[in-house]
């Protein structure tokens, strides 16, 4: 044992946080936690094709060193801050993979006009995205995650006030989120929007609390955001490593529209 019980509690604690905090898909998509730590494959649960094969959980594993002086120091926090460093670069991969996911295995599609957009091309649009989810039953307020781009043109100014909270009203829209790692795969000066539905009232932020069973998309997670002790580094001290253990699933590809630029 390299760390004592007490500080891989409390790097657990952190790490959790940390991710919890940073991640756009823990704070947007509910997840499941399977309760089965060495789980390899996962029920697809596809609502449209129950035949569906299961799907494989992606880890993603982190490591990093830290001196024998981080790790017992009589007061944790310099292991602490590379705890949280590391953290967050685990929860930018793991949303770059889930939000791809998301965006290549779309259920419907709407077309934004070529740039520039006006205020009442972005309604329309929204307006649309709105009815097609809502048409498949996901009638409670939505999630919106877009990237920059998208972001600039959902906070115009008009007479001197953002639209933006009328345009999320006029959507049902209740979480907006913006996100860089939507853009892999994107051509340069295009904006994305993806509306995700819901069945449940999910306040915004707050989709790790909530239950997945009813939302067309969630993350089966075997092994949640932890610190795992690797052992003795070469160079005397101790490499460590935060991970997690995931598949995207999902399950209704029609509580899920997708607005990008042609």
């Amino acid at each position: 044992m390299y760390l004592s019980a007490e500080r891989i509690a409390h790097a657990n604690r952190v790490v959790q946080e940390t991710f919890q905090q940073t991640s756009i898909a823990w704070q947007a998509i509910p997840h499941w936690d399977t309760g089965d730590p060495g789980q390899t494959l996962v029920r697809a649960d596809v609502t449209a094709k129950p035949a569906a094969p299961a799907l494989p959980l992606d880890p993603i594993h982190i490591p990093f060193d830290v001196t024998l002086a981080q790790a017992i120091s009589p007061t944790p926090d310099s292991l602490l801050a590379q705890v949280m460093a590391q953290t967050v670069h685990l929860a930018e991969q793991v949303d770059a993979k889930v939000l791809q996911a998301v965006y290549v295995g779309k259920g419907s599609e709407t077309q934004l006009p070529a740039m520039p957009n006006t205020i009442g091309d972005i309604i329309k649009e929204l307006i649309e995205a709105r009815a097609s989810i809502e048409d498949a039953g996901y009638r409670a307020p939505s999630c919106l995650i877009t990237n920059t781009l998208g972001l600039i043109a959902l906070s115009e100014l008009v007479s001197g006030y953002s639209v933006t909270e009328p345009l999320l009203t006029t959507a049902n829209v209740n979480a907006l989120h913006r996100a860089t790692t939507i853009d892999a795969g994107l051509a340069a000066g295009k904006k994305l929007m993806l509306v995700l539905g819901r069945r449940l009232r999910i306040a915004p932020g707050y989709a790790a609390e909530a239950s997945p069973g009813e939302e067309p998309v969630d993350i089966a997670v075997s092994v949640p955001p932890s610190l795992e002790v690797v052992g003795e580094n070469a160079a005397g001290g101790i490499k460590l490593a935060v991970r997690i253990h995931f598949a995207t699933r999902i399950k209704d590809a029609h509580g899920i529209v997708t607005i990008v630029d042609p």
